[in-house]
């Protein structure tokens, strides 16, 4: 009973991008079509790119053309590296369809649905556009454009929500984070935040179905 009355009290569900909404990794429509090349993309980029440089491109602090040419070397072209790349992102989708169903209810009941995403450039430049993102959800925040991630903190603040929040004259309290990382959901919730651990698409399908349900429950 407490969990519905703090759900119907929200104004804003943030709901994080990879391992929550979807699945796919970069370069995944290659894997049935060229799995060398796959594999070769894919250690590059995450085994042997040290772990700050790809931070650095979700700080938005490096772009798409310096990670393509370093993924090219000295034995791929550039262009190739990135046409694949731009493939791969304009090709993802989400984990279940009915997600945006539900997504749609919790709108209509007055709660604004967001993407909270520490992703690349090529997330918002390629994947919002190729899916139509803005049309399901209020807004889309990513941390290369914000210029810091999910669990950025400074003054008490969450920095990577808190603009937003204040813009839309939001309490703490009354937003929730659905998200696949244990560090930026305990985070969230000692900063004031509600938050929600996801394992599966089935825990986002289940929340989403108590949020929008929550709405037409009587408080005690």
């Amino acid at each position: 009973m407490r969990e519905f009355k703090r759900l119907k009290r929200l104004k804003v569900v943030f709901i994080d991008w990879h391992k929550t909404l979807c699945s796919c990794v970069f370069f995944h429509e290659l894997h049935d079509v060229d799995e060398a090349l796959f594999h070769k993309l894919d250690s590059r980029l995450f085994d042997e790119m040290p772990i700050e440089g790809f931070i650095d491109w979700m700080r938005g602090k490096i772009s798409c053309r310096e990670i393509v040419h370093y993924l090219a070397g000295d034995d791929l072209a550039p262009e190739k590296v990135f046409e694949v790349l731009k493939n791969g992102c304009e090709k993802m989708f989400l984990d279940r369809r009915d997600f945006l169903k539900w997504i749609r209810k919790i709108r209509k009941k007055g709660k604004m649905a967001v993407i909270a995403t520490d992703n690349v450039d090529v997330f918002a430049e390629y994947t919002v556009p190729a899916l139509k993102l803005r049309r399901h959800f209020d807004d889309i925040l990513c941390s290369s454009e914000l210029k810091c991630l999910k669990t950025d903190t400074a003054d008490g603040k969450l920095l990577f929500f808190d603009d937003f929040l204040r813009k839309h004259n939001i309490k703490y309290e009354e937003a929730i984070l659905l998200d696949d990382s244990r560090e930026t959901t305990d985070l969230c919730k000692k900063y004031g935040m509600q938050a929600k651990l996801i394992r599966s698409p089935e825990d986002v399908l289940k929340m989403l179905m108590m949020i929008e349900t929550s709405c037409d429950r009587d408080e005690y």
